[in-house]
């Protein structure tokens, strides 16, 4: 059961806010933001569930909105006056917490939502105040970021918070790719995860000091994919 002590306190902690009129506030418009793109049964379900200081904003009368999350985000962003990467992960801290309360609500909704939404469903990444922040620390890309990204490397998979390629390779040429491998990453000053497997290797990335895939992730990815082009040139590289 969703609780409105429980629910702003959560989102006070994963969104990093200050208070809970500050939480309620973020929970309101979040949630006015989805009724909009909810067919009525839905938008009903949805007030049952919510605690009476949030109920009011679990619904509306207006026709679905038939945009895609990006319409969603846009709308957080406008009513909070966010960026919209911050926007998108104030969302995520909202309705994550709702899914994992009431798990069958949650995934009433993502059903009868279009194609995209499902992610803000997930808990928010973390550190997520190195996205906006002018330091040193690598941003983590957004899970629309990594979508786009493996779009572009289809030997690899995986989600915001690690890659993951496996390459299948004869045995003798293994050895020259992990060297290869590993000079790769001494030369980008970053780190992989290696793990034999039946057949081959797999190779994991992630930015451990922010635990979420960043661009220094890609950049290596694309190295280890040219030293398996290289490598899998006299086998079957994967």
């Amino acid at each position: 059961m969703i609780t409105h002590a429980d629910l702003t306190q959560d989102v006070v902690r994963l969104a990093r806010l200050t208070d809970a009129d500050q939480a309620l506030r973020v929970i309101r418009v979040v949630l006015a933001s989805l009724a909009h793109r909810l067919p009525m049964p839905q938008r009903r379900r949805l007030r049952e569930a919510m605690p009476g200081p949030e109920r009011d904003a679990a619904y509306a009368t207006v026709p679905p909105a038939a945009d895609d999350v990006t319409g969603l985000v846009g709308e957080v962003a406008r009513h909070l006056d966010v960026p919209p990467e911050r926007a998108r992960f104030l969302a995520q801290a909202v309705l994550s917490r709702i899914a994992e309360d009431e798990p069958e609500l949650g995934q009433d909704l993502r059903e009868h939502l279009a194609d995209g939404y499902a992610p803000l469903f997930s808990p928010p990444p973390a550190y997520a105040e190195r996205m906006h922040s002018a330091t040193d620390a690598p941003a983590p890309l957004t899970s629309d970021e990594v979508d786009r990204e493996l779009g572009r490397r289809p030997q690899w998979s995986g989600d915001p918070g690690h890659l993951t390629r496996i390459v299948a390779l004869p045995e003798d040429r293994l050895p020259p790719l992990l060297n290869a491998v590993e000079r790769a990453a001494r030369d980008a000053r970053h780190q992989v995860d290696v793990k034999r497997t039946d057949g081959g290797v797999a190779f994991t990335l992630s930015t451990r000091s922010v635990h979420a895939v960043t661009r220094l992730d890609l950049e290596l990815a694309d190295r280890i994919d040219e030293a398996v082009a290289a490598v899998g040139s006299g086998g079957h590289p994967g």
